[in-house]
């Protein structure tokens, strides 16, 4: 047998090329432009509400983004919602969770957006939209807290009409303001009639930060959740739109696949490959040819389909005859007796294949009478031999 020696050392890509490939997926990566039309709480532009879910933070509550199924269930296990600018309409169950969780104690930071987005739940707090007002700075009419009245700036914004005496102006003319507030069962909604005062841009004005912070009812522990359902984000879009929508989540990505091309040319699957043996054995032309010359040697034998046949034709003529104690001469127990001698001459001295062949016939032809028969007695010493 001959041996063939296998390479202990496979193909290995050095592990600098996946360094300098890491540092070049982060290099090339353009910086992406901050949209400033989005108001989620994943956007950095001027429109967007990053800054305010951080800052959530940094003063102790626990901000977190509601991005998949369970709207109803989400705001059971919070004190505190923030709607800015919803761009995606409300079904009515979810206007309906929304009133009962202000009724429950919870507390609603609404910013108007789109008008017929906005509609169905202004109504359900007893809210109108009535006029614009273009950009400018507020003087708060209701403080929300112990201090001198804030002067809130306040981007292009929606006049609210409101009817309901639990409602209370907050900012601009008392007939129409821009930002209301209405107590409802425990907890408060207040409604303001632009963005502005939430976003990234707004909230460079320290006042504009106060402003925010009172109306979302901020202390340490409390649950913030920021709606992005109604910003268009659904189950599991949040994580994609921070890996495809940032430079570092895509660099992140790059180096991902640099790393998984490195470790399947390193041979590696699930752990570290085994070692693969020292030796594969190669059958050489020699021995090929020694196994086809058996192989060919073992069809030729036929003495050995003759020894079946004969005792296939035994097993057959035992029921029939193996019980009767005297030979008969009947033409059938004659057939039997010179077949079974000829089959068994065959099976000890060989025969050619066109004899075989007709052996075979005979004995398929005397098996099919034998299996209906029931015929004169032949002696048991008839079918021993």
């Amino acid at each position: 047998m001959r041996r063939v020696p296998r390479s202990r050392h496979p193909f290995r890509l050095p592990a600098a090329v996946v360094v300098v490939g890491a540092a070049l997926a982060i290099l090339i990566t353009p910086a992406a432009a901050p949209n400033n039309s989005d108001p989620s709480s994943y956007a950095t532009g001027r429109a967007g509400t990053w800054a305010f879910y951080h800052l959530e933070a940094s003063l102790g509550a626990v901000p977190t983004r509601l991005t998949g199924d369970g709207f109803a269930a989400a705001l059971r296990a919070a004190g505190t919602l923030v709607e800015a600018a919803p761009t995606v309409s409300f079904t009515k169950a979810q206007v309906g969770d929304l009133v009962r969780f202000v009724r429950g104690g919870g507390t609603l930071l609404y910013a108007v957006g789109t008008t017929a987005v906005d509609a169905p739940i202004l109504a359900a707090f007893g809210l109108t939209a009535r006029g614009a007002y273009p950009a400018r700075d507020w003087r708060e009419q209701l403080p929300l807290a112990g201090h001198a009245p804030l002067q809130v700036e306040m981007g292009r914004s929606v006049g609210l009409g409101y009817t309901q005496a639990t409602a209370l102006p907050l900012l601009g003319p008392v007939a129409a303001p821009v930002a209301v507030v209405e107590q409802l069962g425990r907890g408060r909604a207040v409604v303001l009639g632009s963005e502005a005062p939430l976003s990234n841009y707004g909230l460079r004005q320290s006042q504009d930060a106060l402003f925010a912070v009172l109306a979302s009812g901020t202390t340490a522990g409390r649950r913030v959740v920021f709606d992005e359902i109604h910003h268009g984000y659904g189950l599991g879009d949040g994580t994609t739109a921070l890996l495809l929508g940032t430079p570092l989540g895509l660099a992140a990505i790059l180096v991902a696949v640099v790393v998984l091309l490195f470790l399947a040319s390193r041979g590696r699957r699930l752990g570290r490959a085994l070692p693969p043996p020292e030796l594969v054995s190669v059958r050489t032309t020699e021995e090929q040819l020694d196994a086809l010359a058996h192989l060919y040697a073992r069809t030729s034998d036929r003495r050995a389909v003759a020894g079946r046949y004969l005792a296939e034709l035994r097993a057959s003529a035992g029921p029939a005859f193996g019980r009767m104690p005297d030979e008969s001469g009947t033409p059938l127990a004659g057939d039997l007796n010179r077949l079974l001698g000829d089959l068994e001459a065959a099976s000890l001295q060989g025969v050619e294949p066109k004899r075989l062949t007709e052996l075979a016939r005979r004995a398929d032809s005397l098996e099919r009478q034998l299996a209906g028969a029931a015929t004169a007695p032949i002696s048991p010493e008839v079918l021993e031999r």
